[in-house]
């Protein structure tokens, strides 16, 4: 596993490394500013606010970036859910296409199948709990295609096997796209380059208020913090295993409770 404490750390860690290397950066530029001011004079010598002022607008641009960024992913994995969720109940039904003894076995592996897919794939913190998802839904996408072989094969195959088929190719899709909506993330560089245009966006501001002799520390650390908590924020739609911002399964368990009472009615 890659070290990165902003990554492998729980969420409020990030958190402290964001408050403090923003505060102390801030208090840094304003020591530095006062000891400055008789060669300096004034703030705007030597182009300081037009720099200030550049700074942070490019502080904004990459703040807003990267906010697009982490919503388009976290709008993708529930997209990626929602048609998980589909592509299972439609394999579902489309078992009715074929006989028994195929079709109650069938059913049975796609919501034993089902049931494993509303355990969030994004909760998995480390990538042991991924690998070993990743073999339960392995095992039992191979059962479910050889349940899909023999029901296709008991009897001349024809338009409703191969709608079948494709049915369940697209159960498999799904997982596909599931995944690869889990590990698209940010690149770690970026999180940390943001960190570093904020920091120095900060300790240029200190530096100017050094420069002027005073500085409101209240009001400059109301500012950190609000600006730490939207890089929380940010990492937090970039950490799908943890954190409060999480993925929903409720499409999926509708779709097993869907299926478990139908199994249930046909057994009657």
């Amino acid at each position: 596993m890659e070290f990165s404490p902003l990554y492998n750390y729980p969420l409020w860690v990030a958190g402290l490394i964001f408050v403090a290397v923003l505060i102390l950066t801030l208090e840094f530029g304003f020591q530095i500013g006062l000891k400055k001011r008789e060669k300096w004079k004034d703030a705007d010598s030597g182009g300081g606010n037009v720099v200030l002022t550049s700074m942070f607008a490019l502080m904004g641009l990459v703040l807003a970036f990267t906010y697009a960024v982490g919503v388009g992913h976290y709008d993708a994995r529930k997209k990626a859910v929602v048609i998980e969720a589909n592509t299972l109940g439609t394999a579902f039904l489309k078992t009715n296409l074929v006989a028994e003894p195929a079709r109650t076995e069938l059913k049975t592996l796609l919501l034993d199948y089902a049931r494993t897919r509303s355990f969030q794939a994004e909760t998995s913190k480390t990538d042991d709990d991924r690998n070993t998802f990743l073999r339960i839904a392995m095992v039992k996408q191979a059962n479910i295609w050889s349940a899909t072989m023999r029901a296709v094969n008991q009897g001349d195959p024809g338009p409703m096997e191969s709608s079948l088929v494709t049915s369940i190719s697209e159960v498999f899709d799904a997982h596909t796209n599931r995944l690869s909506a889990i590990l698209d993330k940010l690149p770690r560089v970026v999180m940390w380059m943001l960190l570093f245009i904020s920091a120095t966006s900060l300790g240029v501001a200190g530096f100017n208020a050094g420069i002027q002799g005073r500085m409101s520390r209240w009001r400059m650390t109301a500012f950190s913090i609000v600006l730490s908590g939207l890089m929380i924020v940010i990492l937090d739609f970039d950490r799908p295993g943890d954190g409060l911002i999480v993925i929903k399964t409720h499409s999926i368990d509708f779709a097993i409770a869907s299926m478990e009472a139908e199994l249930k009615q046909g057994s009657k």
